[in-house]
Protein backbone atom coordinates (compact mmCIF):
# COMPACT_ATOMS: atom_id res chain seq x y z
CA UNK A 1 0.00 0.00 0.00
CA UNK A 2 1.16 3.53 -0.67
CA UNK A 3 2.57 5.74 2.13
CA UNK A 4 2.24 8.96 0.37
CA UNK A 5 -0.18 11.94 0.63
CA UNK A 6 -3.18 10.19 -0.77
CA UNK A 7 -3.79 6.59 0.11
CA UNK A 8 -6.94 4.55 1.16
CA UNK A 9 -7.23 1.53 2.96
CA UNK A 10 -10.78 -0.61 2.71
CA UNK A 11 -13.02 -2.30 4.81
CA UNK A 12 -14.81 -5.99 4.26
CA UNK A 13 -15.93 -5.54 0.38
CA UNK A 14 -19.75 -4.86 0.63
CA UNK A 15 -22.19 -7.08 -1.07
CA UNK A 16 -23.29 -5.75 -4.11
CA UNK A 17 -26.13 -6.75 -5.99
CA UNK A 18 -27.43 -4.33 -9.13
CA UNK A 19 -29.51 -4.63 -12.44
CA UNK A 20 -28.72 -3.59 -15.70
CA UNK A 21 -28.31 0.36 -15.91
CA UNK A 22 -30.06 1.17 -12.79
CA UNK A 23 -28.76 3.35 -9.64
CA UNK A 24 -28.03 1.52 -6.49
CA UNK A 25 -26.53 2.59 -2.70
CA UNK A 26 -23.37 0.38 -1.53
CA UNK A 27 -22.30 0.87 2.16
CA UNK A 28 -17.96 0.94 1.30
CA UNK A 29 -15.80 1.21 5.05
CA UNK A 30 -12.52 3.08 4.21
CA UNK A 31 -9.78 5.07 5.54
CA UNK A 32 -7.31 7.75 5.17
CA UNK A 33 -3.94 5.67 4.60
CA UNK A 34 -2.14 8.67 3.76
CA UNK A 35 -0.15 11.78 4.89
CA UNK A 36 -2.77 14.48 3.82
CA UNK A 37 -6.53 14.80 4.78
CA UNK A 38 -9.02 14.58 2.54
CA UNK A 39 -11.60 17.49 1.36
CA UNK A 40 -14.06 17.93 -1.08
CA UNK A 41 -11.65 17.28 -3.74
CA UNK A 42 -11.33 13.57 -2.47
CA UNK A 43 -14.13 11.43 -3.92
CA UNK A 44 -15.47 7.57 -3.77
CA UNK A 45 -15.85 6.37 -7.34
CA UNK A 46 -15.71 3.28 -9.17
CA UNK A 47 -14.69 0.71 -12.59
CA UNK A 48 -16.76 -1.62 -14.04
CA UNK A 49 -14.14 -4.26 -15.51
CA UNK A 50 -14.60 -7.37 -17.62
CA UNK A 51 -13.43 -11.13 -16.61
CA UNK A 52 -10.12 -10.22 -17.98
CA UNK A 53 -9.94 -6.89 -15.94
CA UNK A 54 -10.79 -4.56 -19.05
CA UNK A 55 -12.82 -1.54 -18.25
CA UNK A 56 -16.54 -1.77 -19.55
CA UNK A 57 -16.98 1.97 -17.27
CA UNK A 58 -13.98 4.17 -15.93
CA UNK A 59 -15.28 6.82 -14.68
CA UNK A 60 -18.22 5.76 -12.37
CA UNK A 61 -20.65 8.14 -10.29
CA UNK A 62 -18.24 9.84 -7.93
CA UNK A 63 -19.77 10.24 -4.14
CA UNK A 64 -18.28 12.91 -1.93
CA UNK A 65 -15.96 11.06 1.12
CA UNK A 66 -15.88 12.26 4.19
CA UNK A 67 -13.18 14.93 5.25
CA UNK A 68 -10.97 12.39 7.11
CA UNK A 69 -7.70 12.97 8.99
CA UNK A 70 -4.48 10.82 8.27
CA UNK A 71 -5.63 7.46 10.13
CA UNK A 72 -9.51 8.63 10.37
CA UNK A 73 -12.01 5.55 8.93
CA UNK A 74 -15.47 5.81 8.11
CA UNK A 75 -18.54 4.83 5.67
CA UNK A 76 -19.43 6.24 2.30
CA UNK A 77 -23.03 5.84 0.56
CA UNK A 78 -21.70 5.44 -2.99
CA UNK A 79 -23.97 5.84 -5.85
CA UNK A 80 -23.85 2.74 -8.36
CA UNK A 81 -25.11 2.74 -11.76
CA UNK A 82 -24.70 -0.91 -13.06
CA UNK A 83 -23.88 -1.17 -16.53
CA UNK A 84 -25.70 -2.11 -19.76
CA UNK A 85 -25.64 -4.50 -20.83
CA UNK A 86 -26.33 -7.09 -18.47
CA UNK A 87 -23.47 -9.41 -17.48
CA UNK A 88 -20.96 -10.43 -15.09
CA UNK A 89 -18.77 -7.65 -14.13
CA UNK A 90 -16.37 -6.89 -11.24
CA UNK A 91 -16.74 -3.47 -9.29
CA UNK A 92 -13.52 -2.21 -8.79
CA UNK A 93 -14.00 1.06 -6.10
CA UNK A 94 -11.19 3.51 -5.96
CA UNK A 95 -10.54 7.06 -4.86
CA UNK A 96 -9.70 10.10 -6.98
CA UNK A 97 -8.53 13.12 -5.85
CA UNK A 98 -10.48 15.37 -8.56
CA UNK A 99 -7.97 16.83 -11.60
CA UNK A 100 -4.86 15.24 -10.06
CA UNK A 101 -5.01 11.31 -10.07
CA UNK A 102 -6.95 8.05 -9.06
CA UNK A 103 -5.69 6.50 -5.90
CA UNK A 104 -5.00 3.08 -7.62
CA UNK A 105 -2.39 5.04 -9.92
CA UNK A 106 -0.30 6.32 -6.87
CA UNK A 107 0.26 2.61 -5.31
CA UNK A 108 -3.80 1.94 -3.48
CA UNK A 109 -5.21 -1.16 -4.49
CA UNK A 110 -8.99 -0.96 -5.82
CA UNK A 111 -11.03 -2.58 -3.28
CA UNK A 112 -13.05 -5.22 -6.19
CA UNK A 113 -16.01 -6.97 -6.10
CA UNK A 114 -17.37 -9.40 -8.67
Amino acid sequence: MSRGPLAVIWGAPPAVAARAGTLTHVPVELGNAGTAPWHTAVLLAYHWLDDRDNPIVWDGTRTPAPPLAPGERGTVDARVRAPIPPGRYRLAFDMVAENRAWFSELGSEPLTRD
